[in-house]
Protein backbone atom coordinates (compact mmCIF):
# COMPACT_ATOMS: atom_id res chain seq x y z
CA UNK A 1 0.00 0.00 0.00
CA UNK A 2 1.40 3.70 -0.85
CA UNK A 3 0.80 6.56 1.30
CA UNK A 4 -1.05 9.56 0.56
CA UNK A 5 1.37 12.56 -1.21
CA UNK A 6 2.39 14.81 1.94
CA UNK A 7 0.14 17.98 1.95
CA UNK A 8 1.09 21.19 0.82
CA UNK A 9 0.24 25.11 2.26
CA UNK A 10 -2.49 24.95 -0.33
CA UNK A 11 -3.98 22.13 0.72
CA UNK A 12 -6.47 24.16 3.38
CA UNK A 13 -7.57 26.91 1.13
CA UNK A 14 -8.47 23.94 -1.74
CA UNK A 15 -10.39 22.11 0.50
CA UNK A 16 -12.21 25.14 2.03
CA UNK A 17 -13.27 25.64 -1.35
CA UNK A 18 -14.31 22.66 -2.09
CA UNK A 19 -16.33 22.47 0.97
CA UNK A 20 -17.99 25.86 -0.16
CA UNK A 21 -18.61 24.55 -3.66
CA UNK A 22 -20.01 21.33 -2.55
CA UNK A 23 -22.57 23.52 0.57
CA UNK A 24 -23.66 26.11 -2.05
CA UNK A 25 -25.43 23.57 -3.81
CA UNK A 26 -26.95 22.25 -0.67
CA UNK A 27 -28.07 25.11 1.08
CA UNK A 28 -31.40 25.94 -1.01
CA UNK A 29 -32.48 22.18 0.18
CA UNK A 30 -32.46 22.54 3.54
CA UNK A 31 -29.82 19.97 4.24
CA UNK A 32 -26.91 21.68 5.16
CA UNK A 33 -26.96 24.18 7.78
CA UNK A 34 -23.45 25.85 8.54
CA UNK A 35 -19.75 25.33 7.66
CA UNK A 36 -17.30 26.54 9.94
CA UNK A 37 -13.81 26.70 8.98
CA UNK A 38 -11.37 27.38 11.81
CA UNK A 39 -8.43 29.31 9.63
CA UNK A 40 -5.38 28.50 11.77
CA UNK A 41 -4.00 25.05 12.62
CA UNK A 42 -4.09 23.20 16.01
CA UNK A 43 -1.18 22.58 18.33
CA UNK A 44 -0.40 19.42 15.77
CA UNK A 45 -0.71 21.17 12.44
CA UNK A 46 -3.88 20.44 11.49
CA UNK A 47 -7.59 23.00 10.13
CA UNK A 48 -10.77 21.90 11.38
CA UNK A 49 -14.27 22.35 9.45
CA UNK A 50 -17.59 21.56 11.14
CA UNK A 51 -20.67 20.85 8.58
CA UNK A 52 -23.73 20.95 10.18
CA UNK A 53 -26.72 18.95 8.11
CA UNK A 54 -30.23 18.68 9.30
CA UNK A 55 -31.24 15.01 9.74
CA UNK A 56 -34.36 12.86 9.81
CA UNK A 57 -34.04 10.80 13.07
CA UNK A 58 -31.23 13.18 14.86
CA UNK A 59 -31.97 16.46 14.45
CA UNK A 60 -28.94 17.61 13.55
CA UNK A 61 -25.66 15.68 12.06
CA UNK A 62 -22.21 17.27 12.20
CA UNK A 63 -19.31 16.22 10.67
CA UNK A 64 -16.07 17.21 12.03
CA UNK A 65 -13.39 17.29 9.15
CA UNK A 66 -9.63 17.31 10.16
CA UNK A 67 -6.98 18.24 7.33
CA UNK A 68 -3.91 16.06 8.30
CA UNK A 69 -0.42 15.71 6.80
CA UNK A 70 -1.75 13.52 4.55
CA UNK A 71 -5.75 13.06 4.87
CA UNK A 72 -8.51 14.61 5.56
CA UNK A 73 -10.56 12.99 8.18
CA UNK A 74 -14.06 12.68 8.83
CA UNK A 75 -16.02 12.07 11.81
CA UNK A 76 -19.83 12.56 13.14
CA UNK A 77 -20.60 11.47 16.79
CA UNK A 78 -24.08 8.85 16.16
CA UNK A 79 -24.80 8.79 19.86
CA UNK A 80 -22.99 9.40 23.20
CA UNK A 81 -21.33 7.55 25.51
CA UNK A 82 -23.84 3.67 25.99
CA UNK A 83 -24.97 3.82 29.86
CA UNK A 84 -27.01 0.65 28.99
CA UNK A 85 -27.18 -2.48 27.38
CA UNK A 86 -23.47 -1.96 26.12
CA UNK A 87 -23.18 -5.84 25.39
CA UNK A 88 -26.26 -6.06 23.03
CA UNK A 89 -25.55 -2.75 21.49
CA UNK A 90 -21.63 -3.09 20.29
CA UNK A 91 -22.46 -6.38 19.03
CA UNK A 92 -25.54 -4.77 16.68
CA UNK A 93 -22.90 -1.46 15.79
CA UNK A 94 -20.32 -4.63 14.91
CA UNK A 95 -22.70 -6.67 12.78
CA UNK A 96 -23.57 -3.09 11.24
CA UNK A 97 -20.27 -2.18 10.60
CA UNK A 98 -19.82 -4.88 7.77
CA UNK A 99 -22.80 -3.43 5.83
CA UNK A 100 -21.13 0.25 5.55
CA UNK A 101 -19.20 1.32 3.15
CA UNK A 102 -16.95 3.85 3.02
CA UNK A 103 -17.14 4.66 7.02
CA UNK A 104 -17.10 2.46 9.97
CA UNK A 105 -18.00 2.79 13.34
CA UNK A 106 -15.66 3.49 15.89
CA UNK A 107 -15.39 3.95 19.99
CA UNK A 108 -14.25 8.08 20.03
CA UNK A 109 -13.85 10.39 22.66
CA UNK A 110 -15.51 9.80 25.67
CA UNK A 111 -16.52 6.57 24.58
CA UNK A 112 -19.12 7.74 22.25
CA UNK A 113 -19.82 5.75 18.83
CA UNK A 114 -18.72 7.57 15.86
CA UNK A 115 -18.62 6.89 12.05
CA UNK A 116 -15.07 7.41 10.85
CA UNK A 117 -12.81 7.75 7.64
CA UNK A 118 -9.84 9.10 6.47
CA UNK A 119 -9.46 9.89 2.15
CA UNK A 120 -6.33 11.24 1.09
CA UNK A 121 -6.19 15.04 0.27
CA UNK A 122 -6.07 14.95 -3.51
CA UNK A 123 -9.28 12.54 -3.69
CA UNK A 124 -11.63 15.03 -1.82
CA UNK A 125 -13.52 16.83 -4.67
CA UNK A 126 -17.23 17.90 -4.48
CA UNK A 127 -18.85 14.26 -5.69
CA UNK A 128 -16.38 12.46 -3.25
CA UNK A 129 -17.92 14.78 -0.50
CA UNK A 130 -21.18 14.61 -1.55
CA UNK A 131 -21.05 11.11 -1.46
CA UNK A 132 -19.45 10.97 2.12
CA UNK A 133 -21.62 13.30 3.67
CA UNK A 134 -24.98 11.50 1.76
CA UNK A 135 -23.67 8.26 3.52
CA UNK A 136 -22.74 9.85 6.81
CA UNK A 137 -26.51 11.12 6.88
CA UNK A 138 -27.70 7.59 5.95
CA UNK A 139 -25.87 5.78 8.08
CA UNK A 140 -27.04 8.14 11.07
CA UNK A 141 -30.82 8.19 10.64
CA UNK A 142 -30.65 4.18 9.94
CA UNK A 143 -28.26 3.61 13.39
CA UNK A 144 -29.05 6.34 15.84
CA UNK A 145 -33.02 5.12 16.60
CA UNK A 146 -31.93 1.36 17.39
CA UNK A 147 -28.35 2.44 18.87
CA UNK A 148 -30.20 4.83 21.18
CA UNK A 149 -32.65 2.67 22.32
CA UNK A 150 -30.23 -0.10 23.42
CA UNK A 151 -27.41 2.26 24.74
CA UNK A 152 -29.86 5.15 26.50
CA UNK A 153 -32.96 3.25 26.78
CA UNK A 154 -34.47 4.90 29.97
CA UNK A 155 -33.28 8.36 28.41
CA UNK A 156 -34.20 8.02 24.94
CA UNK A 157 -37.76 8.16 23.33
CA UNK A 158 -38.28 8.09 19.12
CA UNK A 159 -39.76 10.90 17.76
CA UNK A 160 -43.08 10.93 16.44
CA UNK A 161 -43.15 12.16 12.88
Amino acid sequence: MTSAPLGDGGDAERLDATLQAWAQQWHASGLVGDVEHRHEPDDRGHFHWLVRLRGEEKHVITIWLSLRQRTVHFETEVMPAPEENREELYRFLLVKNADLYGLHLAIGPEEGIYLVTSVPTGEVTVDRLDELVGATVTYVDEIFPTAMSMGLASLYRRRVR
